[in-house]
């Protein structure tokens, strides 16, 4: 197994496609490159498909927090850093730094990533052997990752959703990134108009099988400041919350 490497550096464009209708980036699209660069660090470090395969393991991302101070817009060159962690009760916290190009930090995201046995569903708490000790011991920074969160009965519907091709990744469920598209195409364009997102959060509790449906709601708990909750047979799939300034 290659040696160990506690950080990996990258840029990325914010390609116009990554843009909104006032030329900033998307929220999702700074999930997405962070989703991209895990998964490159993963593969220089030797954790790629073939050790998933013979080891009927996937990493799966539990929750995420994204703190954006100054959005990126269009056409940008992002300097882009992520250092993981150790596994620790059961969890991989990776934290992924965006750069601009005078080298000020302008959002900053942190992931926890789950192993699961892919057969049995189940959480590993103990790595299979060939994971070996990639990251570091321990990376002090994290992000606030509590949500206020609203009971369903007290949240408005704001639409019936589909795990579509679109959304779906290899995995054949609906991609982690394609959550917040989501959430916010259901924000009304006055909120787009207004301000800026500052915060997000978003616990995935349950996938979503690609073809399969899904109920969003919403609610508005403070001022500039959204609740949402996906529901799939019953069940919460998956909670966000976006804060704009």
């Amino acid at each position: 197994m290659p040696e160990p490497m506690l950080t990996y550096t990258q840029p990325y464009t914010v390609y116009r496609h990554d843009g909104d209708h006032h030329g900033n980036v998307k929220p999702a699209a700074l999930l997405r490159y962070g989703q991209q660069i895990a998964t490159i660090h993963a593969e220089a470090v030797g954790l790629n498909d073939a050790l998933y395969a013979a080891t009927h393991t996937a990493y799966v991302l539990a929750k995420q927090a994204l703190r954006i101070d100054r959005t990126p817009r269009v056409d940008e060159v992002l300097t882009v850093v992520t250092q993981p962690e150790r596994c620790k009760r059961a969890v991989n916290k990776r934290i992924t730094t965006f750069y601009d190009a005078s080298g000020a930090q302008v959002a900053v995201l942190d992931s926890r990533w789950v192993l699961i046995d892919t057969e049995k569903r189940l959480i590993l708490r103990k790595h299979p052997e060939g994971f070996g000790d990639n990251w570091a011991p321990d990376v002090p920074f994290e992000l606030p990752m509590k949500m206020t969160k609203v009971p369903p009965e007290n949240c408005e519907p704001a639409g019936t959703c589909t795990a579509t091709y679109s959304r779906c990744d290899m995995n054949g469920h609906m991609n982690n990134a394609c959550y917040v598209d989501v959430l916010c195409d259901a924000l009304p364009w006055e909120v787009w108009d207004s301000g800026e997102v500052r915060d997000l959060k978003i616990y995935y509790h349950r996938e979503i099988p690609r073809g399969e449906h899904f109920t969003l709601l919403r609610s508005q708990t403070e001022e500039k400041q959204y609740y949402f909750c996906g529901e799939r047979e019953g069940k919460s799939a998956f909670e966000a919350s976006i804060t704009f300034a």
